[in-house]
């Protein structure tokens, strides 16, 4: 090796990187031409960087890859999660609709009345709920009123109840009271013994869930 191919292959990495002044460049283009050792080094150091890079672009494309790979996976379980607590929040909206439900039906009592009661014993009767709970909303129907709510809700059908009218209706005037579910308790308990009652009904013994249902049931059919 003579002095100028040393001189040129310790140029050959800058000649490479294109970081050699004008001078020292024109210097290793001309040696090159007519060194072949000189020229295939560099072409070898030019195969080695582009091999180099190839390599460095394929690990870039396998991060990439894992990168784009791991995501997709946060993204299902992202979405997994997200579509669990959709689920979840509307499993639990629709326990706080059921007990609001509940609890506003389990605090109302049906007192169903004698026939031919006497005014007096319909004032005993509201001055018996008024004792227990002074508070409590009452509301009475009578048996017209009665009549005319099940016709009502046959709706279409409300022929079927044609025949009967004021003389000969069946149905029973009735009370409807509104208080505490505690207080409901104590109506249903003790109302029954007082006079002019005839049956009493309720809501608060009913399990939730079904209380809804078969009221879903009752407005579906109607």
């Amino acid at each position: 090796m003579n002095k100028e191919c040393e001189i040129v292959q310790d140029l050959l990495f800058g000649y490479k990187d294109k970081t050699l002044h004008n001078a020292s460049k024109d210097l290793v283009e001309k040696h090159i031409e007519k060194c072949s050792d000189c020229k295939k080094i560099l072409n070898d150091l030019e195969e080695e960087e582009n091999d180099k890079e190839k390599q460095e672009k394929i690990e870039q494309e396998k991060e990439i890859d894992y990168l784009k790979n791991v995501n997709k996976k946060m993204n299902k379980k992202n979405k997994l999660i997200m579509i669990i607590g959709i689920i979840l929040l509307i499993i639990i909206l629709l326990n706080i609709g059921v007990f609001i439900y509940y609890y506003k039906e389990a605090r109302k009592v049906q007192i169903y009345i004698e026939d031919n009661i006497t005014q007096e014993k319909l004032d005993n009767i509201e001055s018996y709920i008024l004792n227990i709970d002074k508070n409590a909303k009452i509301k009475y129907y009578s048996k017209e009123d009665a009549l005319n709510d099940m016709k009502d809700k046959f709706k279409e059908n409300a022929n079927l109840l044609s025949g009967y009218e004021t003389e000969n209706n069946p149905l029973p005037a009735y009370f409807v009271v509104e208080t505490s579910i505690e207080n409901a308790k104590k109506l249903v308990s003790n109302i029954e013994s007082v006079e002019g009652v005839k049956k009493v009904t309720s809501n608060f013994n009913l399990n939730p869930y079904l209380l809804v249902i078969s009221n879903i049931m009752v407005n579906t059919k109607n």
